[in-house]
C-alpha cells in the first residue's frame, strides 16, 4: 500500500479547495495538476463579489481547464468521488465543521490541510485538535506565519 499513498500525495485526482478567495492557492495547485498531467481541484467560495474576482484570475490563468470553481458554501457542496487533498481554508469558524462533512470522502491515504492553525489564530488549532482528541484525524502542526495543520484521517489506514 506504500506506492498507493506516495501516488495519491504526489499526484492528486481529486483536490477540493474551500474559501476560493483571490485564486492564489487554487492556481498553484492548478499547476502541480497540470505538471502531473492529472486531476482536477474543485474550489468554493460563498462571497459573490469575491468569486467573481476570482473567476476572472482562474479565467485568465492557463489552468483553467484544472480548475473547477462554485459560487457556494462549502457546507452545501457536493462533491462526487474520493478526494485526495482538501484544502480548508473558508471562514475560520467553519472549518471544523467541513472537515466533518467532507471526511468520509476523504481517502485514508490522502491530505487534509487547515489554513490559519498558528497560536494566535486559535480556532482552527484547536478544532483540528480536538478532531484528533476524538480519534478521527492525525495531526501535525506547523509553524508557519499563519500556521498550517497537516493531517490524515485514522480511519481505514492499514
Amino acid at each position: 500500500m506504500r506506492s498507493c499513498s506516495r501516488s495519491i500525495i504526489e499526484k492528486p485526482e481529486l483536490v477540493v479547495e474551500t474559501g476560493t478567495f483571490s485564486g492564489i492557492s487554487t492556481l498553484w495547485i492548478a499547476e502541480g495538476l497540470k505538471a502531473n498531467g492529472r486531476g482536477k481541484v474543485i474550489t468554493c467560495e460563498f462571497d459573490p463579489v469575491v468569486y467573481a474576482n476570482a473567476k476572472t484570475r482562474i479565467e485568465n490563468s492557463g489552468v483553467a481547464e484544472w480548475i473547477e470553481l462554485r459560487n457556494q458554501s462549502s457546507l452545501e457542496m457536493n462533491v462526487e468521488g474520493t478526494i485526495d487533498l482538501f484544502f480548508s481554508d473558508s471562514d475560520l469558524p467553519i472549518r471544523e465543521q467541513e472537515v466533518r462533512r467532507f471526511l468520509p470522502q476523504i481517502s485514508p491515504y490522502g491530505l487534509i490541510l487547515m489554513h490559519d492553525a498558528s497560536s494566535h489564530l486559535k480556532l482552527v488549532r484547536e478544532a483540528a485538535l480536538k478532531l484528533e482528541a476524538e480519534g478521527l484525524i492525525s495531526v501535525v502542526l506547523l509553524p508557519t506565519p499563519r500556521g498550517l495543520v497537516v493531517a490524515q484521517k485514522k480511519q481505514g489506514r492499514k
